[in-house]
């Protein structure tokens, strides 16, 4: 992908790196809105701003970086805006006995583990797993040292473990 060609307006380039993102920057928005259409619309509305913000582009800079900040922040704004804080009275209620091992599948688990994290924690999760980012990268995106970062992701994944091994224990040899 060429930044210049970016910067000038080149929407081939620009349908490029739309092809190259799609995927990454909606799996990004779905682990922080927890919402199909409200991720597809955040991921439409960053590359919007994206496109109208391309000419301040850095050439040397990290395009899919700066893309997930734009996606992380339209989120953040719309999960403030649209919905009240999560809880853990949210979490739905596992299924019992059977029933539950044969309807509940790897992604509908690891969704209900994700609503348990703190925006903080979520926003950490998403980059590192959906973006392939290492802590130094998302603690640029976040303005927060590397250490704060690896921390947060650690305190994360236990806390989904746990959430999983104590609701899903047929799921937790997969994690």
């Amino acid at each position: 992908m060429n930044v210049e060609q970016l910067i000038a307006g080149n929407e081939e380039a620009f349908g490029e790196l739309v092809r190259e993102t799609r995927g990454l920057l909606m799996s990004l928005a779905m682990g922080l809105v927890m919402d199909r259409e409200e991720a597809k619309d955040a991921v439409q509305d960053s590359y919007l701003r994206f496109w109208r913000a391309r000419r301040k582009l850095d050439p040397e800079g990290n395009v899919k970086a700066y893309l997930a900040t734009i996606v992380r922040n339209v989120c953040l704004t719309r999960l403030k805006r649209n919905r009240p804080q999560l809880s853990l009275d949210s979490v739905p209620e596992p299924e019992s006995g059977r029933e539950r091992s044969t309807t509940l599948a790897v992604r509908e688990v690891l969704h209900a583990a994700m609503r348990i994290l703190t925006e903080k924690e979520r926003e950490v999760v998403a980059l590192i797993h959906y973006m392939g980012m290492d802590s130094r990268e998302v603690g640029a995106v976040l303005g927060q040292s590397d250490s704060t970062i690896r921390s947060r992701y650690q305190a994360a994944r236990i806390r989904m473990r746990n959430h999983i091994i104590r609701n899903y224990p047929e799921f937790a040899r997969t994690i």
